[in-house]
């Protein structure tokens, strides 16, 4: 972009600011705030796409959205006041409440868990097996595999998959995990260092274009009810925060819900702006397509939660291992972990 000379720059600033529309004057004065979002992947779609649209400035605020390393990264920052907000998981929550972390989850933009389980695909052709097989199948699949990748120990990369091994009826069954990162699980999968590993969108979509992976169990399509209607990715802020800026937190929970609803009623408006998000525009084509298709079905037609959701997702924490002691998993109802208080209605 041109730099003009600072005099003449302050001239065309001082002529043009009469002829300003009022909206535009309006939007320097918007509050900002922060946002981190638990890694980079399409599991924040809804946020992707209110951004590209300016719903979050439609709403009355602004927010600078930055990708964190991890969740407990994300919401350690929330929980510190380093943050205003943060986008992770709501198993995360679970455990940090137990732990005795602050923090309250105040809208929700998946209702579906969206990690795709990813095998390699030598793996899955020895076994006969494709998306269209039953389910049941592909989940003994898991059973039979050497070494897991996994982001870190107690991540949802890993306690996933063990909860998917019990609920295939295999408890005995003796799990190898490696931890490594998301950045360098699909690497390892497809020079054949690990045999699975399970991530969001396009996470686990890159190796298919490699031909050396699969998708096998894309939990965004669904399948798996314990996981369905579960308030996955969830936004998260301090209750004091929150209590001390309702207008900020409802504007945020607001334009996070305009996006995700987009999916619903405007799908290629949706897919458009999710297209031309920073973090897309890299990707190709066929990669971009097959994310988009794991990960649209489970949008929700707004940002609001339910005591039914939360269980499961206390259910899936407890189950997984996350909470390991059974008597300290908090209460499913309004106002402990979640609140739909500043979430609105569409």
């Amino acid at each position: 972009m041109m730099k003009f000379p600072r005099l003449i720059a302050a001239t065309i600033v001082a002529l043009c600011a009469g002829a300003m529309p009022q909206a535009h004057a309006q939007q320097k004065e918007l509050p900002e705030v922060s946002m981190l979002t638990a890694v980079p992947n399409f599991a924040f779609a809804a946020i992707w796409v209110a951004e590209q649209l300016k719903y979050f400035e439609q709403e009355g605020v602004r927010v600078k959205i930055t990708p964190a390393p991890s969740g407990s990264v994300c919401l350690n920052a929330v929980v510190g006041r380093s943050t205003n907000f943060c986008a992770s998981t709501s198993e995360g929550l679970v455990l940090a409440r137990v732990e005795g972390a602050t923090a309250i989850a105040i809208q929700a933009h998946n209702r579906t868990m969206t990690l795709g389980v990813t095998l390699r695909k030598a793996i899955v052709d020895k076994l006969g097996l494709t998306r269209e097989s039953p389910i049941g199948a592909r989940l003994k699949a898991l059973t039979q595999l050497g070494t897991i990748g996994a982001t870190g120990p107690g991540a949802a990369s890993e306690q996933v998959i063990k909860f998917l091994v019990k609920r295939a009826g295999a408890t005995a069954t003796v799990l190898k995990f490696v931890y490594i990162g998301a950045a360098e699980l699909p690497a390892s999968l497809m020079n054949d260092v690990i045999d699975a590993y399970a991530l969001s969108p396009p996470s686990a979509e890159i190796t298919e274009a490699s031909g050396k992976g699969y998708v096998l169990i894309p939990l965004g399509k669904g399948e798996i009810p314990e996981l369905t209607d579960y308030p996955y990715e969830v936004l998260m802020v301090r209750p004091d925060y929150a209590e001390a800026n309702p207008k900020i937190a409802m504007s945020v929970s607001r334009a996070i819900s305009r996006g995700g609803a987009l999916f619903r009623s405007k799908p290629e408006e949706a897919k458009s702006a999710l297209r031309s998000h920073r973090l897309s525009v890299k990707l190709s084509d066929d990669v971009f397509n097959l994310s988009y298709n794991m990960v649209a079905g489970a949008m929700p037609p707004w940002g609001t939660m339910s005591a039914e959701g939360w269980q499961k997702v206390i259910n899936f924490a407890t189950g997984a291992g996350i909470v390991k002691d059974l008597s300290q998993a908090p209460s499913s109802k309004e106002g402990v972990l979640w609140t739909n208080k500043y979430v609105g209605k569409p």
